[in-house]
């Protein structure tokens, strides 16, 4: 059940950044509208659920009220960076960008966690970051799109980081459903605060914000989802890293990201040799 469910995060992962690449640098929709319309996908089934599970506030005292706002932010900056990276960057160079996300969360797994150091985990993180430099030149991106990805990369490990710590400190449904819902409301009072000129609400009738916001949705949930239905974290996180193939793969066909596609093969072959040996560090 568990590997299904990772099956239908990847395949939500890799539409939604197709999806975001084709409304923030084609269609030029607003970064903060893009954001509020992510948080709203993943909030809308949150609402119902935290109403049949309920909620307990016992959990709340002034350290984990202190990391619940924390993860709050750090997930909001992730969806901004998310948005950013993807305005500036082609899709099929960002994803291998993002999956830096290993390094950092190796990084911080091991600074935070005090999880083991295992040279085969470093020897991977240093081949996945070979990958992403053999692009860098290469591919029809700026300065700017190439920080906004690692930061998006960063930060979604930031963010591993918290859920991490409180799913088992609250419960899975307590976290994931309120956070959802308070990721949503807040991105909402920044878009409103800052007025509306900039939002065009047509965007929400199209069939491509119905598909960005349903493989969002199901991007989010699954991966989370896999764990809570007794998925392994190592194996769970090798499945979801290989969005790097199929992102690419996807990006060729339906955004026509056609340059530097021998390189780009390449750098996908070196990053699945890489992902590979953190895997299998990681059982």
């Amino acid at each position: 059940m568990w590997i299904l469910l990772l099956i239908v995060h990847l395949i939500g992962n890799t539409g939604y950044n197709i999806e975001l690449r084709r409304a923030a640098f084609k269609d030029k929709v607003d970064s903060l509208f893009l954001v509020a319309i992510m948080a709203t996908s993943i909030a809308i089934p949150a609402v119902p659920g935290i109403i049949i599970t309920g909620f307990d506030f016992s959990f709340f005292n002034v350290k984990t009220s202190v990391l619940y706002a924390g993860a709050i932010i750090v997930t909001l900056s992730f969806h901004l960076f998310n948005v950013k990276a993807l305005e500036y960057t082609e899709a099929s160079f960002y994803t291998f960008l993002y999956n830096l996300r290993i390094c950092f969360t190796t990084v911080l797994g091991i600074v935070f966690l005090r999880e083991e150091i295992v040279p085969l985990r470093i020897l991977g993180g240093g081949i996945v970051l070979v990958s992403a430099i053999l692009l860098i030149g290469k591919v029809r991106t700026g300065a700017k799109g190439i920080i906004y990805s690692i930061l998006a990369g960063a930060f979604v490990s930031l963010t591993n980081l918290f859920d991490k710590y409180l799913i088992t400190q609250m419960g899975y449904t307590d976290y994931i459903f309120s956070t959802s819902i308070m990721i949503a409301v807040v991105i909402w009072v920044i878009v409103i605060a800052r007025g509306l000129k900039n939002v065009d609400w047509s965007v929400l009738k199209t069939k491509a914000n119905a598909s960005l916001m349903f493989t969002r949705c199901i991007s989010a949930y699954g991966f989370t989802a896999s764990l809570a239905a007794g998925g392994i974290l190592s194996t769970a996180t090798y499945i979801s890293s290989l969005s790097f193939i199929t992102t690419m793969i996807c990006a060729v066909i339906f955004l026509k990201e056609r340059d530097s596609l021998k390189r780009k093969t390449i750098a996908a072959a070196i990053a699945l040799v890489g992902v590979t040996l953190i895997y299998i560090a990681s059982i």
